[in-house]
């Protein structure tokens, strides 16, 4: 329609004017400040986005160093051993302040009761039909006659066979039926020999009994009784003995985990000269974990800085200026400086106690000489920032269980009656299990072996690392904050997208109106010409 009115002109017989520049001006000039508001609105989505895609990258590196830090296994002291040909010693959870240098001597290491079948010529061979049940304990003597068995507190196993149940089948048997004894396989040169051994310790021998009903093939290979040992002894069930300062003491295991708290004594070997084992301050290796902690902290906060920073005067605001994501990500940035770290002995702790500071700018900074004095004074402090922890002051009471709505913390446990609290409510309990089912406690489990306790403390403790770890997940769930705001922005991004299609067909429109209308007036002016030209015409007409 636009081209009628410009023939028109172009003939001379309209008005004259460049209609397709008037209409084309009066469209943009009404197109343009929609099309600017769109184009901006699209330029800073896009810009957001970009900022999002870097912040969550960001987030990603910051949380990798966390743990790595996590994952030092970073204690306030470390163990050590002058031999460690005959014992390790070294940091297994939070420490103390306990500064250990003690002797120790070997004198025996703990053996496993262990039992071997006669030779079959294959592992598919036939054991025969019945049944073994096998107890654990401990045999009075080494001999073959005159000994008793005293079982302990471990089920007996039973063991059923039948006349095509092979060497390899009664192995898996037994393993598959126990977790205090272990069969294998072994080839001696000229057959195949099954081996089964007990837990290590004197209290976790062996005993296998055949029933009456079973054949003479399986009574006559597999029995270790007080009157018929069919199955060769080839170690005794022994404990660990070893002197600490003079002081005997034995264990059931070579791995000692409740000699000093917080510390594993791995024994090797049997010495006659003591060696010493110890503990020192880990000072250097934490000041080299928090100042990671710190740099990479500061990664982080300048860069969310400066994409959310406000534009001074001539200058350009950061992409997530105003954000309310941005500032809230900021927000928990900083509260990890002062996050109180429960459920640690003589807390609560902060970061400042270890010398971690704020500056004025919202980085941090670490004070040598602070951290060096907490170390020296107060060393769970150091565990509360790096090392989770689940433990009790008392051996007799142990958590086995925290529930989905336990809460870190510090509880009291006291006894009332038989009843057992914590908090001072009292727990429901079924023989020697205790569970909490109220306040913060809700959920947890404990042991409590002997009821002559009447006192203890149970601590719970997430440590700041932990907490960062969560905190800097959440941000990155598939559902969390950061992917439900690019998600909405992708979404603003399309609605933008079908505003600009709407503008272009409002704009299609209004232009083919405006053609129409300047066409309706090009052809009335060529009639008013036509008119004009009749009368001029007519007067010329009248004069002649």
């Amino acid at each position: 329609m636009a081209a009628t009115p410009e023939i028109l002109s172009k003939l001379n017989i309209g008005s004259g004017m460049n209609n397709s520049e008037i209409i084309s001006a009066l469209v943009n000039a009404e197109k343009a400040p929609a099309l600017d508001r769109i184009e901006r609105s699209e330029e800073q989505t896009q810009n957001k986005i970009s900022a999002y895609s870097l912040l969550k990258n960001d987030i990603k590196t910051f949380r990798t160093s966390i743990r790595a830090i996590s994952n030092s296994n970073a204690a306030s002291h470390v163990g050590s051993s002058s031999d460690n040909t005959v014992a390790t010693f070294s940091t297994t959870g939070s420490t103390g302040s306990d500064s250990i240098n003690s002797s120790l001597v070997v004198s025996t290491l703990a053996g496993t009761h262990t039992l071997a079948s006669g030779s079959y010529s294959t592992v598919g061979s036939a054991v025969g039909a019945g049944s073994l049940t096998i107890d654990f304990g401990t045999w009075s003597t080494t001999s073959s006659t005159n000994d008793t068995f005293t079982a302990n507190s471990n089920s007996s196993i039973t063991i059923d066979t039948t006349a095509s149940t092979s060497l390899t089948q009664l192995r898996d048997s037994i393993n598959n039926a126990t977790d205090n004894a272990e069969a294998t396989i072994l080839y001696n040169g000229t057959g195949y020999v099954l081996v089964i051994k007990g837990n290590s310790g004197a209290s976790n021998e062996l005993r296998v009994t055949p029933s009456d009903s079973s054949s003479t093939t399986l009574t006559n290979n597999f029995s270790y009784t007080a009157s018929t040992k069919n199955l060769s002894l080839t170690n005794d069930g022994v404990d660990a003995s070893f002197t600490v300062d003079g002081i005997s003491m034995t264990r059931s295991s070579n791995t000692i985990t409740d000699l000093f708290k917080g510390y594993s004594l791995e024994l090797q070997s049997t010495n006659s000269s003591a060696i010493k084992i110890s503990s020192s301050q880990n000072l250097s290796t934490i000041e080299g974990l928090l100042n990671d902690f710190v740099d990479s902290y500061n990664r982080i906060y300048a860069g969310i800085s400066t994409l959310s920073m406000a534009g001074a005067i001539g200058e350009d605001s950061g992409p997530l200026s105003g954000d309310s994501l941005a500032r809230k990500i900021q927000r928990d940035l900083r509260n990890y400086s002062s996050e109180s770290i429960v459920g640690y002995e003589n807390g609560p702790y902060t970061l400042s106690l270890v010398g971690v500071k704020t500056n004025r700018d919202g980085t941090l900074g670490l004070n040598a000489a602070t951290l060096k004095t907490t170390f020296e004074r107060n060393p769970n402090a150091i565990d509360a920032i790096f090392k989770n922890q689940l433990d009790t002051d008392t051996a007799e009471v142990v958590v086995t269980t925290l529930g989905t709505d336990t809460q870190p913390g510090s509880y009291s446990i006291s006894k009332s009656g038989s009843d057992y609290l914590i908090d001072g409510v009292a727990m429901t309990n079924s023989g020697s299990t205790y569970t909490s089912s109220s306040g913060n406690s809700t959920g947890m489990v404990l042991t409590i072996s002997d009821t002559s306790v009447t006192a203890a403390n149970v601590y719970y403790g997430k440590s700041l690392m932990s907490k960062v770890d969560e905190n800097l997940t959440a941000f990155l769930a598939f559902d969390g904050d950061i992917q439900t705001r690019l998600t909405n922005l992708s979404n603003n991004l399309k609605e933008l997208d079908t505003q600009r299609t709407t503008l272009d067909d409002r704009m299609a429109k209004l232009e083919q109106r405006y053609a129409l209308q300047y066409a309706n007036m090009e052809s009335a002016v060529a009639g008013l010409k036509d008119t004009g030209d009749y009368l001029t015409q007519m007067l010329k007409s009248g004069k002649d």
